[in-house]
């Protein structure tokens, strides 16, 4: 701890400042005579205790507390008093002074003070947040801050460490965003209706999932009630649409088993790609599942990829649309399935690459794989699969608009830098698109590639200057960006067929 002394009698404060740095490890950050300037001391270095004498001149021990209560300040204090003095020890307690000491001072007496502080400094730091924060922290935070956030939820928040506990799961991001509003209202009526039971719950932004917690100390007298209502509030009325809250529940006995739990219902809740017709999963409904052998619809595959050479939209479409039937009526797990799409998009992907290089990049700069591989319910999966479809046609259309925009681009950049030791790799980096893409382009839109567009586009520079100007051939070589003059010459002779000094004596 950090510590202030406030005391007039000079013996008394330097005494106990070495005292307490003598028996323990805090620190005594400064003494004072008075209160005036004990408050100063207070103020500047914010200490964790203060500790101070009473009666004192110029600003007495109370008035001093007083003033720090008034200003929030938030420092624990304790009070030195003799016997005659008792009565304003004990007006003291409604500014929240900790504890006080009768003069004269004894050693044990200090030590157990500064043991009851700590202690209550310590407590202090472990409760800020609510419940639902020390919830969140054991669920979702480090192993090793397990057995932490179990001390606090029991010693502090007072979750008992036996009761009957029922945690609720929901993933809410495939349902609208108004769904969460109506969820929280859900809830209220929840407590207000169940007020024997304890509630707590928190949203997760970045899974898209909600967490509620009940607890029944005694026990839920009415489990199969309780799960009635929460599925008739949360559930219900979202089952026939296309994007609901997927949700789950599990009882359990132990506020031990909460975090374990929590991974037995995220593990239920990725089942949804194959219980897209619930919005409630159950323990019961994925052990009664069995899902059939997968079978790679290598048909399929063939006629997607096909398509895709062939540059035929209408037949993408038929193909992409056949896959999600096999898929989605195929009765198969889970994991088969995310792995089946994943594995149809490198298909279209590598496709690409080999006939349109441009339409291949420009898939891979989308980053629609992490959609796919990040979908939750059958919904979202079959709507990331459809973007992938969905910009492969109608970037075909596009595409001569995209090429001439990042070839003017990349041509005007030429323009501006040709002095300078420009390459391709730089060109590309500027237009944020990679060096493949950009010789592709060129070789396409161009007829030429890059290097010899660059190297065409300095020699017509340099002919002009040779023409027009009496610079010297090292001057006109560094004006075209090659810094030696002799490689300028080899080069310019190369493409013309003479020596620039050749060059400008015939011209």
């Amino acid at each position: 701890m950090r510590i202030i002394i406030v005391e007039d009698e000079i013996k008394i404060r330097e005494g106990m400042g070495k005292l307490i740095e003598s028996l323990t490890d805090h620190i005594v950050l400064g003494e004072a005579s008075d209160g005036e300037e004990g408050l100063d001391l207070v103020l500047r270095f914010k200490p964790d205790l203060v500790i101070t004498d009473i009666r004192m001149p110029k600003m007495d021990g109370l008035e001093m507390i007083r003033r720090l209560y008034e200003q929030k300040i938030p420092v624990h204090a304790v009070i030195l008093s003799g016997y005659s003095e008792f009565e304003y020890a004990k007006k003291a307690i409604q500014y929240g002074v900790d504890d006080y000491l009768l003069k004269p001072l004894a050693v044990d007496d200090v030590q157990d003070m500064l043991e009851k502080i700590e202690e209550k400094i310590k407590k202090e730091q472990l409760t800020k947040g609510s419940p639902e924060v020390h919830l969140r922290n054991l669920i979702f935070g480090e192993e090793q801050e397990e057995e932490k956030q179990y001390d606090i939820l029991e010693k502090v928040c007072g979750l008992a460490e036996q009761a009957q506990y029922i945690l609720f799961a929901g993933y809410i991001g495939s349902a609208p965003a108004s769904y969460r509003e109506q969820a929280e209202k859900a809830l209220e009526e929840l407590k207000e209706k169940y007020r024997e039971i304890k509630w707590y719950a928190f949203y997760m932004e970045n899974l898209q999932e909600f967490y509620i917690l009940a607890c029944a100390e005694w026990g839920f007298e009415r489990i199969s009630d309780l799960e009635k209502s929460f599925y008739n509030r949360l559930i219900f009325h979202w089952q026939d649409k296309e994007e609901r809250p997927i949700w789950t529940r599990q009882a359990f006995q132990s506020l031990r088993d909460l975090k374990k739990t929590a991974q037995n219902l995220n593990d239920l809740i990725s089942f949804s790609l194959i219980w897209s017709q619930k919005g409630w999963l159950t323990r019961e409904d994925v052990n009664a599942y069995h899902p059939a052998p997968f079978l790679p619809p290598a048909e399929i595959y063939t006629r997607i990829r096909n398509a895709v050479c062939q540059g035929n939209p209408e037949k993408e479409k038929e193909g992409a649309e056949e896959f999600l039937r096999y898929m989605k009526d195929g009765h198969f797990d889970a994991d088969d399935i995310r792995r089946a799409f994943v594995k149809n998009y490198y298909m279209i992907g590598d496709t690409l690459e080999d006939i349109d290089r441009v339409l291949f990049e420009h898939l891979k700069s989308a980053n629609l794989l992490r959609n796919i591989e990040a979908a939750v319910t059958w919904h979202e999966l079959e709507n990331a699969y459809r973007d992938v479809i969905q910009l492969i046609t109608s970037t075909r259309v596009k595409r001569e608009d995209i090429s001439n925009y990042v070839i003017k681009k990349a041509i005007n950049y030429i323009r501006e830098h040709y002095q300078e030791g420009l390459t391709q790799e730089e060109v590309s980096r500027v237009l944020e698109i990679t060096p493949e893409y950009l010789s592709t382009l060129f070789n396409r839109e161009m007829g030429i590639t890059f290097s010899s567009f660059l190297k065409q586009f300095r020699m017509s520079h340099a002919k002009r200057l040779l023409k027009g100007t009496d610079m010297k051939i090292y001057e006109i070589a560094k004006a075209t960006g090659y810094n030696d003059p002799k490689y300028f010459q080899r080069v310019f002779k190369e493409e013309t067929g003479v020596s620039p000094g050749e060059y400008r004596q015939m011209n």
